[in-house]
């Protein structure tokens, strides 16, 4: 049985807060959330005997209020959903990619002042850039973005500590990188974060959920999807080719 719900959740913070809750729940199959949606919508597919207002008051303890769509909106939501998931939107990403083109722009002009282009500087410069470009909008709030990467990574949503701490990890990896200090010590560094992250990000696009991406922090509402895969995949990439060079 589906049934889906209009919420008054209104970020990641507050997906993070009512996760453990339908996690939990024996009722629940399975679940998904769409934050794009100015409902804030929760959708489910529920065990047989399991009654929606067993679900909404599991959002109640939550602190959030949550009201049914009846079955006409409903059936209009899903019959809508994979037209809207099938278009690539460019203004939806559209911070990402100009945050990625100026760590492109700022590392190949790095390279141009030199005498000959040399490609493990330009990578090690790129991932400089990267990390802090990336750590800049994350230190923007950080506890913002320790509730919202909770929700999709498998450390962070065990430990909050290490959530608190992953925008100050970025921030001396960038530093690192950049002054190329202790380089074989900063690629294992990033290839194990970008390993285990790079797990949470792939089971999150899986199941569908439509979920908020942290890379930037809070501050953009970025939606998870094989983008942040590829982000993460090229950046895990580049820590194993620094390492074999």
């Amino acid at each position: 049985m589906q049934a889906t719900f209009s919420t008054t959740m209104t970020c990641g913070g507050c997906l993070s807060k009512v996760k453990p809750y339908l996690d939990d729940s024996a009722d629940i199959k399975s679940w998904e959330a769409d934050l794009q949606d100015p409902r804030k919508l929760l959708r489910f597919e529920l065990a047989e005997n399991a009654q929606p207002d067993a679900i909404a008051s599991l959002i109640g303890q939550a602190g959030f209020t949550a009201t049914q769509i009846n079955e006409a909106s409903n059936s209009a939501i899903l019959q809508e959903e994979p037209a809207a998931k099938s278009r690539f939107e460019f203004s939806t990403y559209k911070p990402l990619f100009l945050v990625v083109s100026y760590v492109i722009g700022a590392s190949a002009l790095f390279e141009l002042s030199h005498a000959s282009w040399e490609l493990s500087r330009f990578m090690n410069n790129f991932m400089g850039f990267f990390f802090l470009g990336f750590a800049f909008f994350k230190l923007l709030n950080i506890a913002k973005f320790a509730d919202a990467f909770a929700t999709y990574d498998i450390v962070a949503r065990r430990s909050r500590a290490y959530a608190l701490a992953y925008p100050w990890v970025e921030l001396s990896l960038g530093l690192l990188f950049v002054t190329r200090t202790l380089p074989m010590f900063a690629n294992i560094l990033t290839a194990v974060i970008m390993s285990v992250g790079l797990i949470g990000v792939i089971a999150a696009v899986r199941k569908k959920q439509t979920i908020q991406c942290a890379c930037l922090g809070t501050a953009f509402n970025l939606p998870m999807s094989v983008v942040t895969i590829i982000e993460n995949s090229v950046m895990l990439a580049m820590a194993l080719a620094m390492l074999l060079v």
